[in-house]
C-alpha cells in the first residue's frame, strides 16, 4: 500500500471511525489463513460441546457442525500470528496506535449460510477497557462477504462516544446497546462488504453489529484486536510471559498510560464468556425484530 492511500484510510478511521481496503492480502497468504480456519473447523464433527478452540453455535451435531467462533486463533496456527506480525498489518496499525503494538485478542466468528448468528449493536470498548484508547480493530475477510451474508456495519462517527450503557436495568452486563433508548439512527450505518482478503479497521468505540446470515453462504471473520504497548488491560489478569508473547511490533514492558477515558467495567454478569454468551441474556433484540 503507498503511503497516499495509507493515510488516506488512517484519515477514515480518525474521521469516520473505520476504515476499508481490498485488495491488500496477497492471494497466498489469504490461502493459507482459509486453510488454516478449514482444518479447525473441521475438528468440530468430534466435538459436542464447546472447547477450548471452537465456540459452537446453537444446533450443532457432529453429523452437521454449526460454528460460531474460533477463539484465539493466533494460538491455534502460526500462519495467524504471522499475518498479525506482518508488515503489511503492522504498517497500517502504526498510523493508528503508535509503533509499539500488542495483540490483545484475536477470533473468528463465523456465520453458517443458513442463519448464522446475528451480533447485537455495541461497543468494543464496552468489553475491553484498557488505560489508554490508542487501539484498533482489524477484521480480515476470510470468504466473500456481501450484504445478504452478515456483515460487519458501523455507524460513521460514533467513535467520537460517549460510550453506552451496555448493561440491563438490572445493572448486569449483557453486551449490547438499546438502539431505541439511545436514539441511534442506524439509517446511517455502513456495511462493510468485499471480496475475500478485504480489511477492515474500527476504533473500539465505534457501535457496530452484524445481521443473520441469509445468504446460504459461510461468513468467516477473523477479528484482531491491536493495542499500543502502553495500553494496559483492566479487566483480565496478565501472566506476564503470556502477555508479552503477543508484541507484534516495537518494544513492550511495564511502562503504563494512563488517558482520561471513560471505563465501565463488563461485570457483573449472569453469563461469562464471548459476545454471544452475553447477549443471550438480552431481553430485547434489534436483528430478531427487524428481520420478523
Amino acid at each position: 500500500m503507498i503511503d497516499a492511500d495509507m493515510e488516506r484510510h488512517a484519515t477514515s478511521y480518525r474521521e469516520q471511525g473505520f476504515a476499508r481496503i481490498e485488495g491488500l492480502v496477497p492471494p497466498d497468504l489469504l490461502r493459507a489463513m482459509q486453510q488454516a480456519t478449514d482444518r479447525l473447523m473441521e475438528t468440530a464433527r468430534g466435538l459436542d460441546a464447546s472447547d477450548e478452540v471452537l465456540e459452537l453455535d446453537p444446533g450443532h451435531t457432529r453429523d452437521v457442525p454449526r460454528i460460531r467462533r474460533i477463539k484465539k486463533p493466533h494460538r491455534a496456527d502460526p500462519v495467524f500470528f504471522d499475518f498479525a506480525k506482518s508488515k503489511l498489518v503492522i504498517d497500517m496499525v502504526t498510523k493508528l496506535v503508535g509503533p509499539d503494538i500488542r495483540l490483545s485478542h484475536s477470533k473468528i466468528n463465523t456465520k453458517a449460510g443458513d442463519g448464522g448468528s446475528p451480533i447485537e449493536w455495541h461497543q468494543d470498548w464496552a468489553f475491553a477497557p484498557h488505560t489508554n484508547m490508542d487501539m484498533c480493530i482489524a477484521a480480515i475477510m476470510l470468504d466473500d462477504c456481501g450484504p445478504e451474508n452478515g456483515p460487519l456495519m458501523v455507524v460513521p462517527g460514533s467513535h467520537k462516544g460517549p460510550l453506552l450503557e451496555h448493561h440491563d436495568e438490572d445493572g448486569y452486563f449483557v453486551g449490547a446497546i438499546d438502539i431505541e433508548r439511545d436514539g441511534i439512527d442506524l439509517s446511517k450505518a455502513v456495511a462493510l462488504t468485499g471480496p475475500a482478503g478485504t480489511i477492515s479497521l474500527h476504533h473500539p468505540m465505534a457501535i457496530h453489529g452484524s445481521a443473520p446470515n441469509r445468504s446460504g453462504r459461510m461468513r468467516r471473520m477473523m477479528f484482531m484486536e491491536f493495542a499500543a504497548a502502553d495500553a494496559f488491560p483492566l479487566f483480565y489478569g496478565v501472566e506476564w510471559d503470556e502477555y508479552m508473547s503477543r508484541m507484534v511490533a516495537g518494544q513492550g514492558g511495564p511502562a503504563v498510560r494512563c488517558a482520561p477515558v471513560t471505563i465501565r467495567q463488563p461485570f457483573p454478569t449472569r453469563a461469562p464468556g464471548s459476545i454471544f454468551e452475553s447477549q443471550s441474556q438480552l431481553k430485547s433484540r434489534y436483528f430478531a425484530q427487524a428481520m420478523s
